[in-house]
């Protein structure tokens, strides 16, 4: 795990320099017990999964803080550190505060 802090961003934000970052959304999918596919909206990204005691559900909200992994041809996953729960967030609240906070920092 990183010390370096994690940076807040939805899926279409995400920087190629970023190291950190996290995200929240829903989980679109589950691909076995490795990767699940995270949707916020904005987009979807694939997150590892696999160096976690994993125990959400699909269409489940959550919050991914991981590193940014970026293939050869372009593809973008998130290796996950931690993953929290989020379903009590209310979503549609949450990305009009992101919008307002990258507007006005």
């Amino acid at each position: 795990m990183s010390s370096q802090s994690a940076k807040q961003r939805t899926i279409k934000d995400i920087k190629n320099n970023d190291v950190r970052i996290q995200v929240t959304g829903s989980i679109k999918d589950l691909i076995e017990k490795d990767h699940l596919i995270l949707d916020d909206k904005t987009g979807q990204i694939n997150v590892d999964i696999k160096n976690l005691d994993f125990r959400n559900k699909k269409n489940d909200l959550i919050n991914v803080i991981g590193e940014l992994v970026i293939s050869m041809d372009g593809g973008k996953t998130i290796v996950a550190e931690i993953i929290q729960d989020m379903n009590k967030l209310n979503f549609e609240y949450y990305l009009k505060l992101y919008e307002l906070k990258k507007e006005y920092g």
